[in-house]
């Protein structure tokens, strides 16, 4: 990886536990909590319409939000082979490896992604960790156990409810090789276009779906067993059925 990617890295990981905590008397900045627009009230309008009822897809556009409130039960194993292959599937494997497309577009078609799943909570399937090969569009078991309290540690407050977790790796060494530093910004810009793909086929399913950046960079990559020298924790996802 190459040094001011890794030293940016470095700086920027989180540590579940290093935050502030909130109480009751306790006021946020203004910057917190307000949202900001930029607008330029001297220049010409032009008006635009709103759209409504314009098929499933605006509809999914529409209903989706995060969720972190989960019921505790386990989601069916097809809702989490359709998440799986759409959001990091190959969809051409009739071509040789060489010319296969994903569901989202890369930079340089250089797929540096890895997909992995903490299960706690899906039927058919053991508690465990384990890696989504898309070349085969199989899951491949890492490690069969329950991971509550790495669950917990790893991902803090955003465990409530029992969910599972969808982690996004980088093997950014797969970009360097044709974009250099900017390698880590274009891994970053195609987590988001998964993550899009993630949270628009959870509403589909009906599943509760969340977003997460704030996770303990360290143990999340101890318990994946990876060298983040080559391979580097970049967003998460939590995932399971909606709280009633």
């Amino acid at each position: 990886m190459i040094d001011e990617i890794r030293e940016f890295y470095e700086k920027t990981k989180f540590k579940v536990g290093e935050v502030i905590e909130w109480v009751d008397e306790y006021k946020p900045p203004i910057n917190w909590v307000k949202i900001f627009f930029k607008t330029y009230p001297r220049m010409k309008k032009i008006s635009m319409d709103r759209f409504e009822d314009e098929g499933e897809f605006c509809r999914l556009l529409k209903d989706r939000e995060s969720t972190r409130e989960f019921n505790d039960s386990p989601i069916p194993f097809e809702k989490l082979n359709k998440i799986l292959f759409y959001s990091f599937g190959i969809k051409n494997p009739e071509v040789s490896s060489e010319h296969t497309r994903r569901f989202y577009p890369s930079a340089g078609a250089r797929y540096p992604i890895e997909a992995y799943l903490l299960n706690n909570n899906v039927e058919e399937l053991n508690k465990g960790l384990y890696h989504y090969n898309c070349k085969s569009n199989e899951l491949e078991s890492l490690l069969e156990k329950d991971l509550s309290l790495e669950s917990s540690q790893i991902f803090g407050e955003a465990y409530k409810g029992n969910p599972n977790f969808i982690v996004i790796n980088g093997v950014i060494s797969r970009t360097e090789v044709k974009y250099g530093i900017n390698a880590y910004r274009f891994a970053l810009i195609e987590s988001g276009h998964i993550g899009q793909n993630i949270s628009l086929l959870a509403q589909k399913e009906n599943l509760g779906c969340c977003a997460l950046g704030g996770f303990d960079n360290d143990k999340l990559s101890k318990l994946l067993d990876i060298n983040q020298e080559d391979e580097i924790p970049l967003y998460v996802f939590s995932l399971g059925n909606l709280k009633q």
